[in-house]
């Protein structure tokens, strides 16, 4: 078993990735649901490191089809305050530049290649931080104080649940490696997922792990197996998830089904967030109103406002209010636009467009390819699904999800199954 993650043997493609920037990439993934400051420390010094090691090798890398989506979705953010209602609220420094770094983030990591044993120093930061922050995470949790534990970086209990897809998705991919010590560490990836999911008492958490492991469960167990071995495994895994679902640690989730069921609000209030939405988005249709504008956007002022004007009463039972949309389209419909729309959904699509033919191939192909467009196939879909009850792609959750998509594109580039494109 070889350790040596510098082999200066493997062959590197125009822009490598070099030892620094490795570290700070490795450093960043791990502590993104940790520690406030090192994370855009890390993330910083990553950029600048970046840029001088570009101009000192005269390469600014490959493109990727990632990088048109990501850039208008930040630009928008720096345009759509000087067109805001409510440019009083959110100007352009409150509006972009979190997700400008983000961004920066993203967009700079995909340009370099890397190679395996590069990928699995990331691949593996990503899952010892989530694997520690969960275990942080009930180690700081007072029930007393708080109905729920919490990520130290990320905080919200659902935002923690949104972030733990990711190591989540990471683990199922690492499954599919070669080196048994990476897949024990993919098992206490998805282990720590699974742990947090009853304590957070999340139903969109739960309900995107089930979408993330089964699918993930399809690629590696059942392609090219026969019916009865198909049919036999389905079984097992849905006697297997009603076990693990029917456990008394999974107790209060069910109570929180239960209560949602029963109070006739399934969704959380979530379709009158929605209502709320729908009333005012018309009044900046194109590039939004700007970063955290959601909450002012389509408060009850604003909301009963737009209604008088189109002769329509307010209910208050019709229309609720929130800081963000609780849902990744809606909350992006009323920061940035149907542009931002548009983009988000270009973005995902190509995604699974780049990834999904690797980690479906069947034959002579590498574990590692293989396991790594797995895990970006399985990152993108707990974006979509979790992203129909929450805001996802945005902050911590966004950052370790696109960065490591990025990371992998550079990978599978430098192995020449993706296209390279030097500007």
């Amino acid at each position: 078993m070889n350790f040596n993650i510098f082999n200066k043997s493997e062959k590197f493609s125009e822009r490598a990735a070099s030892n620094v920037e490795l570290s700070l990439l490795a450093l960043t993934l791990f502590c993104l649901p940790l520690y406030e400051a090192p994370k855009n420390i890390f993330s910083i010094l990553f950029l600048l490191v970046w840029a001088f090691q570009s101009w000192k090798s005269k390469s600014l890398g490959g493109s990727s089809p990632f990088d048109l989506p990501i850039l208008v979705l930040a630009l928008v953010l720096w345009v759509s305050p000087f067109f805001s209602g409510f440019s009083s609220f959110v100007s352009p420094l409150d509006s972009a530049p979190r997700w400008s770094l983000l961004a920066l983030f993203v967009l700079s990591s995909s340009r370099l290649n890397y190679t395996e044993r590069q990928l699995m120093v990331i691949w593996g930061a990503l899952m010892m931080g989530g694997i520690y922050a969960v275990i942080d995470s009930f180690y700081q949790w007072d029930p007393d104080y708080k109905n729920y534990p919490e990520f130290r970086s990320v905080g919200h209990v659902n935002h923690s649940s949104m972030y733990s897809l990711i190591p989540l998705a990471a683990g199922l991919g690492a499954l599919k490696m070669r080196d048994y010590w990476f897949k024990c560490l993919g098992l206490l990836s998805i282990f720590s997922t699974i742990v947090f999911l009853p304590a957070s008492r999340s139903i969109v958490g739960l309900v995107s792990v089930l979408f993330i492991v089964t699918f993930s469960f399809i690629i590696i167990f059942l392609r090219g197996r026969s019916w009865i071995y198909k049919i036999n495994f389905v079984f097992l895994f849905l006697f297997s998830v009603s076990f693990l679902f029917l456990l008394p640690q999974f107790a209060d989730l069910r109570d929180e089904i239960r209560s949602d069921i029963l109070s006739g609000d399934i969704f959380s209030g979530r379709l009158g967030i929605l209502n709320s939405a729908l009333a005012v988005w018309d009044k900046h249709p194109f590039i939004g109103t700007g970063w955290n504008s959601f909450g002012v956007a389509t408060s009850r002022e604003v909301v009963q406002h737009a209604l008088n004007d189109s002769g329509i009463a307010y209910s208050a039972g019709r229309y609720q209010h929130a800081p963000h949309g609780h849902n990744l389209f809606v909350n992006i419909l009323i920061e940035r636009g149907l542009v931002g729309v548009v983009m988000v959904a270009t973005l995902l699509l190509l995604y699974f467009k780049t990834f999904l033919p690797i980690a479906w191939r069947l034959g002579e192909i590498d574990r590692t390819d293989v396991g790594s467009a797995l895990s970006v196939v399985l990152v993108a879909l707990g974006f979509a699904v979790a992203g129909l009850g929450n805001t996802t792609m945005m902050n911590e959750h966004g950052h370790a999800g696109m960065a490591f998509i990025s990371v992998a594109y550079g990978y599978l580039r430098g192995r020449g199954l993706l296209p390279y494109k030097p500007d």
